[in-house]
C-alpha cells in the first residue's frame, strides 16, 4: 500500500513546484502541519535533490510559546536542518495600531520568513497550509464578501510561498505522524471562538459536513477550479492593463471610459490588479471596495475620492487614480514680490519676475503687464474661498471655483495654484489663466513679466 510519504513524493514531482537542486525554507511553528511538511520534505529531500532550511517565529501570544520554539528547535536539531528563531510581541504590534492580532501575525510572519529566506539564499518558503485549512479560507472570504478572486482561495505556488499540502487533509497527517511517532505541539489558541477561523472550523463545517460529508474536498475542487479560471483572467486583465494604464512607481491611472465600456469581469480584474500593483497586496480588500471603486469611475460625478484599507482612490474626470496614499499638496504660502527677482515657489516651482524695455509674447507660463499700471510689491499665495478673476477675453468677473470646474482642473492642482495679485487685483492665476486689461502698450516700457517654471504638477489626461 503506497504510503503518505511516497504520495508527498509523486506529488512534487506531478507538480514540480520545488525545483530539483534548489535550496527552500520551511515555517514551522510546531503544530501538527507545520511538523509534518517538515518532515515529509526532510524525507524526499535527497530523492528530490531539495536542501532545505527551517524558520520559527515566536508570537508571543502565550506563555508557554517559548516552549513551541523549543520544540522546534529539538525536532530541527535531529533532522540537521538549519534553524532560524525570531521572537516578536504580536500584541504589543497589534496594539499599536498595526491591526487586528491574527492580521498582524499573519505580517510579522511574511515579513520574517521572506527576511529569512533572503538572508538564507533560499529561492521558495514551504507553508503547512492543507485541505482543511483551504476550505476554512474558501467559507471565511465568503462571508466577508471576496468575489471570485479571493474565492480561489490559497494558491499552490504564489511565489516565493508554496503549499504542498493543499492535497492532503489534516486527519491524514496527523494520523502519519502518530505512526511515525512524531510528537507536535498543540495550540490552545485554536480552540479559542473569538477568532473566526475557529468558529468556522469547529462549528461551521461540522454544519455543512451534515450536509455533505465530503464539503471540505468538493470546496478544495471549486477553489482549484476557480484558480484555474483566475489563472487565464489574470493574463488577459495583465495584458489590459499594460496596454490601457499609465503605471508609475506607487500610482496607477487608467481611463475611467475604459471600466465603463468593459465586461464587468475584466473591469473588476483591472482596478484589483491596479491596486496590487501599488499596495502590493489585496489583504483586506473585499468585494463591496471594488465595486465602490468601479461606481466611482462610471458615475456622473467628474471628481471623487475613496479611502480604502491601505489604498487611496481617486477620480479625476476622465481618469481613475489608485494609489496608497493621497497625492501630497502644499499650498503656496503667502509670498511679497518686492521687485526683479527669482522667487522660489512650493513643489519646486519658480517664478521669474523681470521688467523689460518691449513685449516679447505671451505663452500659457509666461504673461505681461504694463509696469505703469501694475507697480510693486506684488503678492503671492494660494487660493482662498471667495476669491475671483475677470479672466481676459471675458466681461465681468468669475468665482476662481467656477473658472477651475470651467478648466476641468484636478482637486490637487486647485489646492497649489499660484495667484498672483497687485494691489489686491488678481493678476495671473499662474499657468492657468490671467486678468483681463493690463497689457502692456505696443512699444511703450516698461514691460512687467512674469513667468511660471520648474516641475510641473501631476496633471491627470485622458488615454
Amino acid at each position: 500500500m503506497i504510503t503518505l510519504l511516497q504520495r508527498f513524493e509523486r506529488h512534487l514531482n506531478a507538480t514540480g513546484m520545488l525545483p530539483a537542486g534548489s535550496r527552500g525554507l520551511v515555517a514551522v511553528s510546531g503544530g501538527a502541519d507545520s511538523v509534518a511538511l517538515l518532515h515529509l520534505l526532510h524525507g524526499v529531500a535527497a530523492a528530490c535533490k531539495l536542501e532545505l532550511r527551517a524558520a520559527h517565529l515566536d508570537h508571543a501570544l502565550r506563555p508557554d510559546s517559548q516552549e513551541d520554539a523549543a520544540h522546534v528547535r529539538d525536532l530541527c536539531r535531529a533532522l540537521a536542518v538549519p534553524l532560524s528563531v525570531t521572537r516578536i510581541d504580536i500584541a504589543a504590534l497589534a496594539r499599536g495600531g498595526h491591526g487586528g492580532v491574527e492580521e498582524t501575525a499573519r505580517e510579522a510572519r511574511r515579513d520574517f520568513l521572506r527576511e529569512t529566506a533572503k538572508t538564507q539564499g533560499c529561492t521558495w518558503i514551504a507553508l503547512a497550509h492543507q485541505r482543511d485549512d483551504q476550505a476554512e479560507t474558501f467559507l471565511l472570504r465568503l462571508l466577508r464578501g471576496a468575489g471570485t478572486t479571493g474565492l480561489a482561495g490559497m494558491r499552490p505556488v504564489d511565489p516565493p510561498f508554496v503549499r504542498p499540502l493543499l492535497s492532503f487533509s489534516r486527519e491524514e497527517l496527523v494520523e502519519w505522524l502518530a505512526g511515525e511517532g512524531v510528537a507536535w505541539r498543540e495550540d490552545a489558541s485554536n480552540q479559542d471562538p473569538a477568532f473566526a477561523r475557529n468558529r468556522v472550523r469547529h462549528e461551521l463545517l461540522p454544519l455543512l459536513e451534515s450536509y455533505n460529508p465530503a464539503i471540505r474536498l468538493r470546496l478544495n475542487e471549486l477553489c482549484r477550479q476557480l484558480g484555474d479560471d483566475e489563472d487565464d483572467w489574470a493574463e488577459r486583465a495583465a495584458a489590459e492593463l499594460e496596454r490601457v494604464a499609465d503605471l508609475t512607481e506607487g500610482e496607477c491611472r487608467m481611463p475611467c471610459a475604459t471600466l465603463a465600456e468593459a465586461s464587468p469581469a475584466m473591469a473588476g480584474r483591472l482596478v484589483r490588479m491596479g491596486l496590487k500593483r501599488v499596495r502590493g497586496s489585496l489583504r483586506r480588500l473585499d468585494a463591496d471596495h471594488i465595486a465602490a471603486i468601479l461606481a466611482l469611475a462610471r458615475g456622473e460625478r467628474p471628481q471623487g475620492e475613496l479611502s480604502l484599507p491601505g489604498a487611496w482612490v481617486g477620480r479625476r474626470y476622465e481618469l481613475l487614480l489608485l494609489r496608497k496614499t493621497p497625492p501630497l499638496v502644499v499650498p503656496q504660502p503667502p509670498l511679497e514680490i518686492a521687485g526683479p527677482g527669482v522667487y522660489p515657489l512650493t513643489g519646486g516651482r519658480v517664478l521669474s519676475v523681470s521688467l523689460a524695455d518691449n513685449s516679447c509674447g505671451e505663452g500659457a507660463d509666461l504673461v505681461e503687464f504694463c509696469g505703469r499700471q501694475v507697480t510693486f510689491p506684488l503678492q503671492v499665495r494660494a487660493p482662498q474661498p471667495g476669491d475671483r478673476l475677470s479672466p481676459a477675453g471675458m466681461s465681468g468677473t468669475k468665482k476662481l471655483q467656477d473658472l477651475f470646474v470651467d478648466q476641468k482642473l484636478p482637486m490637487e492642482e486647485r489646492a497649489a495654484a499660484v495667484l498672483v495679485f497687485g494691489e489686491e487685483q488678481l493678476l495671473w492665476v499662474a499657468g492657468v489663466r490671467r486678468c483681463a486689461g493690463l497689457r502692456p502698450p505696443p512699444g511703450v516700457g516698461p514691460v512687467l513679466r512674469l513667468e511660471l517654471s520648474g516641475p510641473k504638477l501631476p496633471q491627470p489626461q485622458s488615454a
